[in-house]
C-alpha cells in the first residue's frame, strides 16, 4: 500500500521515500509494456481472426504442409532377373495371362446378370445374379467365366459384367487398402468429418488361395490385366505397386463427397484454399458415379522393394514382398486440393503424351518417382488424372463398365478364392 505523505508549510508536495518506490515501478511497466509492443507488432496474428471465424480445430485436424521434398526414387536390381537366376519360374512366365492363373480365383457380378447353363447368351437361363453376388471362378471360354456360387450352383456369366479379385492374380503388389482400414482423405491438411481415420466400408477376408489375411480388391479384368503389365514393369527396376483403391462402393462415394462439402461450408480456411486454386472440386470428387464406382480406377504408388519371399499356392510359386519403402510424393496420399497435381492448371493428359514425353507435368506434386510412375502406367494403357498424381484411369474396362450399367450400388465382404489345380 502507497501511504500519504505530509505536506511543509509552504503548500508544496513533498516527495518521500514512498513517492520514489512508486516512480520506479511505473517506469518498469512501462518498459516491459513498450518491450511486448515490440513483439507483438513483428507477429502475425491473421490466424488468430481465421481460426475464431472457422471454429477451432485441434491437432488432428490441423493442416501441415511441407512444401520441401527430398526424392528417394532410385531404379535397383530386377528382381524378376534375380528370380529367374535363383530358379524361381512364375505362372506368367509360361505364358499365363497374370502371375496366378484365372482359375480359383474369386469374381464378382457387378451389374444384374444372368447364369447360364453355357458360355453363351442363348443358353438355358439359370439363375438371374444381383450386383455383389460373389463366386469362384472355374474356367473361361471367350468372354465368358465358368462359376461356382455360395450355395454350390455353377453356370456361365459374361465377365465384362463383373469383376475379379487382383490379390487372386497379381500377389506380388503391395495392398493397403486405406478407406477400407483408416481413411486418409483430407483436404488442404484438414480432416472430413466422419471419413478422416475411419474405416468407410469392410475389405479384407482371410485368402485361401493365398494363405493370409489381404485385403479385398475387385477391378474389371481389363484393368486387372493392365495392372499385371505394370507391376511386371515395375519389379523390373526394382519396385512395385502398392494400390491403395480400385473399388469404392457408391455409398463411400457418396459419403466422402458429403463430408467435402461440409467441410468447404464450414471451414473458411479450407473454402478459400480451393477458391485460391485453379482447381474446382470436380477434379477431386465427383457429384455422380465415379470410375471407381465403374472398376475402372486405381489409386496407386510405387514403392522400392526391400525384402521379399517366394510362396506356393496350388503348385504355383509367386512372389511376396515382405518389406518396401515408398517414393517421396509432392503431396500425401489422398490428399484432395490442388497440392495433388501433376499440372499447373486442370488438362487432360493422355498416355500417348506421357509415352513420348510431351505431357507438361510440372505441378505441385511432381518428383522423379512420381514421373517415373506416369510413365510406367501410361506405358500399360492406363491413363493419369491430372490433378491427383496416385489416380489412374483404364478407359477400356471404363466402356466396358459403362455398357454393362456398372454404377457400384453394392458392397462386396467375402472372397471365395481356392488355391488353383496345376
Amino acid at each position: 500500500m502507497f501511504k500519504k505523505v505530509n505536506r511543509v508549510s509552504t503548500g508544496r508536495r513533498k516527495i518521500g521515500i514512498d513517492g520514489i518506490k512508486l516512480a520506479i515501478v511505473m517506469v518498469g511497466l512501462m518498459v516491459v509494456i513498450a518491450v511486448f509492443l515490440m513483439v507483438v507488432g513483428n507477429l502475425d496474428l491473421s490466424h488468430i481472426g481465421a481460426r475464431t471465424e472457422e471454429g477451432d480445430y485441434n491437432a488432428d485436424t490441423t493442416p501441415t504442409n511441407n512444401n520441401e521434398v527430398e526424392d528417394n526414387f532410385v531404379a535397383g536390381e530386377p528382381l524378376m532377373v534375380r528370380m529367374r537366376a535363383e530358379g524361381v519360374r512364375f505362372y506368367h512366365e509360361e505364358g499365363g495371362l497374370f502371375e496366378l492363373p484365372l482359375i480359383g480365383a474369386t469374381g464378382w457380378v457387378a451389374a444384374d446378370s444372368i447364369l447360364r447353363a453355357a458360355a453363351s447368351g442363348s443358353s438355358d437361363e439359370i439363375a438371374d445374379l444381383q450386383p455383389g453376388t460373389g463366386f469362384t471362378i472355374l474356367n473361361d471360354n471367350g468372354d465368358w467365366w465358368q462359376v461356382r456360387l455360395s450355395d454350390d450352383t455353377t453356370g456361365w456369366v459374361d465377365w465384362r459384367r463383373c469383376f475379379i479379385n487382383l490379390p487372386d492374380v497379381v500377389p506380388s503388389m503391395v495392398f493397403n487398402i486405406t478407406n477400407a482400414s483408416a481413411s486418409l482423405l483430407r483436404s488442404n491438411g484438414y480432416a472430413l468429418a466422419g471419413i478422416t481415420g475411419q474405416s468407410m466400408y469392410a475389405a479384407r477376408a482371410f485368402n485361401h488361395r493365398l494363405g493370409r489375411y489381404e485385403y479385398i480388391v475387385p477391378a474389371m479384368y481389363p484393368l486387372a490385366r493392365a495392372l499385371h503389365n505394370a507391376q511386371q514393369s515395375a519389379l523390373e527396376i526394382g519396385h512395385t505397386l502398392v494400390i491403395y483403391e480400385t473399388f469404392r462402393p457408391q455409398s463411400a462415394q457418396t459419403a466422402v463427397a458429403n463430408a467435402m462439402n461440409a467441410l468447404l461450408r464450414g471451414n473458411t480456411a479450407a473454402a478459400r484454399a480451393f477458391d485460391d486454386s485453379a482447381w474446382p472440386l470436380v477434379w477431386f470428387i465427383p457429384t455422380g458415379v465415379s470410375n471407381h464406382q465403374r472398376g475402372g480406377s486405381v489409386n496407386a504408388t510405387l514403392a522400392r522393394v526391400n525384402t521379399t519371399s517366394v510362396l506356393q499356392t496350388g503348385g504355383y510359386s509367386f512372389l511376396h514382398i515382405t518389406n518396401h519403402t515408398e517414393i517421396t510424393t509432392g503431396s500425401p496420399m489422398h490428399e484432395i486440393s490442388a497440392q495433388s497435381a501433376i499440372t499447373e492448371t486442370p488438362r487432360g493428359i493422355t498416355t500417348v503424351q506421357i509415352n513420348n514425353e510431351t505431357a507438361n507435368m510440372t505441378g505441385p506434386a511432381m518428383t522423379n518417382g512420381i514421373a517415373q510412375m506416369q510413365l510406367l502406367f501410361a506405358a500399360s494403357g492406363l491413363s493419369p488424372l491430372a490433378s491427383m498424381w496416385w489416380h489412374f484411369d483404364h478407359q477400356a474396362s471404363i466402356n466396358m463398365a459403362t455398357a454393362s450399367g456398372i454404377i457400384g450400388d453394392f458392397t462386396i465382404e467375402t472372397v471365395y478364392s481356392i488355391a488353383p489345380v496345376r
